[in-house]
């Protein structure tokens, strides 16, 4: 299942910025019905004279959980548990893991000691 975030951010001078990290809007890509009403909120408030941001960076939530999931930022400093707490609130699907995912250290030691 997936979600759309929007958030509404006041900017100065009366002027309303909303940033998403739906995808932009393309001809002839078919979109979901959440996706459609994302996209007929975001045209309103266009059309409103709102900016409208298409940038996940740009959505602090978003950009927090995509942060816990990218190993070149906090992905190795955080537990499994808080990566796939994210990968929900992101709406993609939760990895399972077996106990013999990953490298086995020991299986590694004992077959350079018979070398």
């Amino acid at each position: 299942m997936a979600s759309i975030t929007l958030t509404l951010v006041d900017l100065p001078g009366g002027h309303v910025s909303v940033r998403t990290d739906a995808d932009a809007p393309s001809v002839g890509r078919g979109i979901t019905p959440g996706q459609a009403l994302a996209m007929e909120l975001l045209g309103t408030a266009f059309k409103r004279g709102a900016e409208v941001v298409y940038d996940p960076q740009q959505v602090p939530t978003v950009a927090l959980a995509l942060e816990l999931l990218d190993p070149e930022g906090l992905g190795h400093a955080v537990t499994r548990e808080l990566r796939d707490r994210a990968r929900r609130a992101l709406g993609r699907d939760k990895i399972d893991r077996t106990p013999t995912d990953g490298v086995d250290i020991d299986r590694i030691h004992r077959t350079r000691g018979l070398q």
